[in-house]
């Protein structure tokens, strides 16, 4: 086994990225601080206005709302499900330099791409002059999209001539254009193969739209019609919002309205430092890696995140990650918008979206031509499916394990792990009547939530990282697309994502085709081993699964009275499905997928076994299970404690290769907890009284470590494919006096052993 440092970045990391030209055309855009801007533009940026505190909140909610409003009516106008049931779209209002003052609800991994694309416009388009009435267009993932399918709309706000604010939204399209329906282009090898980048342009001039531009972006879209009127609905929604504004500015006067914006921000910020005060300074990291980087490649590839908090002040890198390949590829700005909102949305829940402060104090420095921050003319248009969920699956790990580090304040901010994937469905085709159709199935949104530093996840508890999202009902599903929901059920809560918090359940979802003269499916999930890793000593999540048998006889049970419900009780031909790829649909086809389980926190051993007994009971799992997994026997309807006691000590003696293992003890009054078992006591890692070496060094290495095949974990874990599962090993590290867990993780075979936590 290799063993590698990662506990101190490079010396000269800040001179690196620093040295680096982000000028969002070679590479990423990272824009100058403060920006450049032409000295002719006239700005308002008063922040010393006399303002009472009564004022001053009535001002601040008038803001929010019109923000929260602004989402609303993009919902309200906007025709595809997408948007107006996944709320795949984001709002927000932005100072006259492009500083966030609100965030909306929607997604909020888009938090930082309004304000690049602004700062963009402020130091490449203001010569060309900003004007009342202007809104300017862009999907260009290398000045401020996550990919191309998420098209975003800005709007400068003047009063008495001078730049008082911006307006903005962003939204995801259903379908832009591109080889693939739906855009995600999964076989792309450079941008040249994604659909078309379009880089700030003033898609209206004055309150008018630009019929020629319109048309030129409407064009691209196989659903030219609902392209239009999402496009339409993002300038509506702007429009009214800046009424609001005006209004605004109008009855309190713009000096009072910019200063409690500025008071805003400032507020977030002591908030934000505050809160970083009771975290000791550190560097924590994770990693993932992942199947093929283009259809038939079987190579694997890592994403690492490297979340350092020195004082008042976070630094995330994504050293270790592998270089830009295939389509599975995001920019600078997709990385740093999930880089701010896993530490946003989990430290700072009640600001309502009043992020801007806390970005000044969070430096994202990526390395460019990487995976997570690729340099031009890497594909990225495929990353809003797949690339940003893995990547927000890392870094909230990483932070994760930062806030379980902190005071029990900090520790119960977490939220838990995401899923590393939607395991959603995108396609399209051609209905039996000739009309183009889109299928984005967004309900992998249901979700389960991880478990936390102390509670359960949520079963079915949606994805934090778009907190108002939603599923349609079963009825309007099918209305919208040419597909029978056949069931939804949760999975069980059995070994993926149990721990002594266990995560929520995922569920599985089964489809009928019916009503089309032919498509495809051009994205899907079918993972050989899983990808989300649990939290100190937690289970994996699930494996993300999906499989499609074709000409089925599904149709003609229902046409004799007979009701279907589960893949396995059609007949049909079953196609085997590759990790990454397509596959063709026709009518009677049957297609199951699941949406998994996140992970778990702790060691499932040390579940109470009261918990388990309830999971029983609710029938989330079975008394076998029980006893499998959280080493709780159940008799009857109670837990045998005598004999729970007796397998727990089993299972850690077994763990221990026979010692016996000694019980669990205080710390010391001094030490600082570390997620669940570790502690650092005077400068050195302690667990259960055995010293595991310095702190600034990789506790690791004093732990029993104990390996074995992934997909031998379980039948959760077990695939056809073994010689794709078996490149993986389950990776323990073992207090070595209790037997219990310190921390587990999925790495391949033979791979570096990761330092993942060091305290300074």
């Amino acid at each position: 086994m290799t063993i590698i440092d990662a506990s101190v970045p490079p010396l000269d990391a800040e001179t690196a990225f620093q040295a680096v030209d982000w000028d969002g055309t070679a590479r990423g855009y990272v824009p100058s601080d403060p920006p450049v801007i032409p000295a002719d533009l006239a700005l308002h940026s008063c922040r010393d206005a006399d303002v009472d505190p009564v004022t001053y909140e009535v001002v601040r909610y008038a803001l929010m709302n019109a923000n929260i409003e602004h989402g609303d009516v993009i919902s309200r106008l906007s025709t595809s499900p997408v948007v107006m049931v996944a709320r795949d779209f984001q709002s927000s209002l932005l100072t006259e330099t492009g500083d966030l003052v609100y965030l909306g609800s929607g997604v909020q991994y888009f938090s930082n791409q309004n304000s690049l694309t602004i700062k963009y416009i402020l130091e490449h388009r203001a010569r060309q002059g900003l004007r009342d009435g202007d809104i300017w267009l862009t999907n260009d993932p290398y000045i401020g999209a996550s990919h191309q399918s998420d098209i975003s709309l800005v709007a400068p706000v003047l009063v008495g001539g001078k730049l008082f604010c911006w307006i903005s939204n962003a939204q995801h399209f259903a379908d832009v254009g591109g080889s693939l329906p739906g855009s995600q282009i999964v076989t792309a090898t450079d941008t040249f193969s994604d659909p078309v980048s379009w880089p700030p342009i003033r898609v209206v001039e004055e309150g008018a739209i630009r019929d020629d531009l319109e048309h030129a972006i409407v064009r691209q879209s196989r659903v030219p019609a609902m392209t239009r009127m999402d496009l339409r609905a993002s300038v509506g929604a702007i429009e009214s919002t800046r009424a609001k504004i005006v209004h605004l500015v109008d009855r309190y006067g713009p000096d009072v309205v910019k200063t409690v914006m500025n008071r805003l921000i400032d507020a977030g910020e002591r908030v934000f430092v505050e809160r970083l005060g009771k975290i000791p300074d550190g560097r924590w990291s994770h990693r993932i890696v992942v199947e093929g980087a283009l259809p038939g490649d079987t190579r694997l590839y890592t994403y690492q995140v490297n979340v350092s908090k020195t004082g008042d002040r976070i630094i995330v890198d994504n050293e270790g990650t592998d270089p830009q390949a295939g389509s599975i590829n995001m920019t600078y700005a997709g990385f740093s918008g999930i880089v701010q909102s896993t530490i946003t949305q989990q430290m700072l829940p009640d600001l309502a979206g009043a992020y801007g402060g806390a970005y000044r104090r969070i430096d994202v420095r990526p390395v460019p031509g990487l995976l997570s921050s690729a340099d031009f003319p890497a594909s990225v248009s495929a990353s809003g499916a797949g690339t940003v969920m893995i990547v927000l699956n890392v870094a909230a790990t990483a932070v994760c394990k930062m806030l379980a580090s902190g005071d029990q304040e900090i520790r119960d901010l977490s939220l838990g792990t995401p899923c590393p994937n939607l395991a959603s469905l995108i396609g399209g085709g051609v209905r039996e009547n000739g009309e183009v159709f889109i299928y984005q199935n967004t309900d992998g949104l249901m979700g389960s939530l991880g478990g936390r530093t102390n509670e359960d996840g949520v079963d079915a508890g949606g994805q934090w990282w778009v907190p108002d999202s939603a599923i349609p009902n079963v009825e309007e599903s099918e209305v919208h697309s040419p597909f029978v929901v056949l069931a939804r059920e949760l999975l069980p809560a059995a070994l993926d994502g149990g721990g002594r918090f266990r995560a929520g359940a995922g569920f599985r979802e089964c489809l009928l085709v019916r009503g089309i003269a032919g498509g495809q499916v051009a994205w899907y999930v079918n993972e050989s081993f899983a990808k989300a890793q649990g939290l100190f000593g937690g289970n994996p999540g699930s494996l993300a699964r999906c499989r499609v048998k074709h000409s089925t006889d599904a149709a003609q049970r229902f046409a004799s009275g007979e009701a279907v419900s589960r893949f396995d009780e059609v007949t049909g031909n079953e196609e085997l499905l590759p990790t990454l790829g397509m596959f063709g649909i026709q009518n009677d086809d049957v297609i199951e997928w699941t949406s998994p389980a996140a992970s778990g926190y702790g060691d499932p051993l040390l579940r109470e076994p009261d918990a388990v007994l309830a999971d029983v009971h609710g029938r989330f799992t079975s008394a076998a299970d029980a006893e499998r997994v959280f080493g709780v026997v159940i008799v009857g309807d109670e837990v045998d404690a005598e004999a729970t006691a007796t397998r727990r000590l089993e299972v850690r003696r077994e763990r221990l290769d026979g010692q016996e293992p000694g019980e669990l003890v205080e710390p010391p009054a001094n030490a600082r907890r570390i997620g669940e078992l570790l502690h650092v006591v005077e400068g050195r890692w302690w667990c259960n009284g055995r010293d595991l070496g310095p702190a600034s060094g990789n506790y690791r290495l004093e732990a029993v470590i104990r390996e074995r095949k992934a997909r031998e974990l379980g039948p959760e874990y077990d695939v056809l494919d073994h010689e794709s599962a078996d490149r993986f090993v389950f990776r323990e590290f073992l207090c070595p006096v209790t037997g219990y867990r310190i921390d587990a993780e999925l790495a391949a075979v033979d791979a570096e052993l990761l330092t993942d936590v060091t305290m300074t």
